[in-house]
């Protein structure tokens, strides 16, 4: 017995008609034939008598029909019970690195709000390299990482943006007016960088290591606030993607020549069940960022 088999008992019951309940349902009338002789096989009763005038139920079929409608009134109960709690309870594990969340979150976050309220977005602060291994593990459901290569096959990947990256100096550095460095020119800075699990520091360590350049690195911290508030101040340079600082007359940004063109993705594991607050995650960053 199934839920569809006591869906089609039902309504032929309604009207008493194999050809009209066939005509109603959109099957052909052999197949409740089928269903009506398996109901009655299954549980060795008699649900019809066939008359000229159509059928009629037995009382073992009004019996019969007077459960199959309080089965599939709980099932109707279930399933709109189950529609509502995925509807008011979903939640998304969301890898972010810190640029990420000044950069380009708030935007899918407001978009996210105001198309799917109920949907919760649990953030998980790492840099690019973790979170990107957290995906593959499948301890997250989506991150925005930055990476100069190509995604894995393995991992779905939508681009958000094309960046590159630029030294921070307070306005009254003396590289503050050059309109481009190389990395060279900023081997003897103080830095203060991001940890080391993101991808710019690691990026950074690795060209350092290429020229053969070991970075003046005083300082790792993942708090963008603490990073410009040394910079202000005069204490420390910083390697960023632009425009994470926000704008302000105290310092200035400048494009570094050895970075490749860096790409903001947001990525998922291909093999990782797709939920639907992950797909209408996915849908709104695709509105928010279109066509990169």
């Amino acid at each position: 017995m199934t839920l569809v088999q006591l869906h089609y008992f039902k309504t032929i019951c309604k009207y008493n008609n194999l050809t009209r309940a066939a005509k109603t349902l959109h099957i052909s009338q052999p197949t409740l034939t089928h269903v009506i002789h398996d109901l009655e096989q299954e549980f060795g009763i008699t649900l019809f008598l066939r008359q000229n005038k159509g059928l009629v139920l037995t009382k073992q079929g009004q019996d019969f029909l007077n459960e199959a409608n309080l089965l599939l009134e709980q099932a109707d109960a279930f399933s709109n019970r189950m529609k509502f709690l995925g509807h008011t309870h979903q939640a998304v594990q969301f890898g972010l690195s810190p640029a990420s969340s000044t950069l380009y979150f708030p935007l899918i976050a407001q978009a996210l709000y105001q198309q799917y309220p109920q949907i919760q977005t649990i953030l998980v602060e790492n840099g690019s390299m973790l979170n990107r291994q957290k995906i593959i593990d499948g301890k997250l459901d989506l991150a925005v990482i930055s990476s100069n290569a190509p995604i894995p096959s393995t991992l779905g990947s939508y681009k958000i943006a094309n960046t590159r990256v630029c030294l921070f100096v307070h306005k009254e550095h003396p590289l503050a007016k050059k309109n481009m460095l190389s990395i060279q020119e900023i081997k003897e800075q103080p830095l203060v960088m991001l940890s080391e699990e993101s991808f710019l520091t690691t990026a950074t360590i690795s060209q350092c290591m290429h020229y053969k350049i070991d970075p003046n690195i005083i300082l790792t911290t993942n708090q963008i606030s603490i990073i410009k508030q040394l910079v202000t101040n005069k204490i420390a340079a910083t390697l960023l993607f632009e425009h994470t600082l926000p704008d302000d007359q105290e310092y200035v940004s400048i494009p570094v020549t050895e970075f490749q063109a860096i790409q903001i993705y947001l990525i998922w594991n291909q093999y990782k069940q797709m939920t639907p607050a992950m797909q209408h995650l996915i849908e709104v960053t695709r509105q928010v960022y279109p066509n990169n």
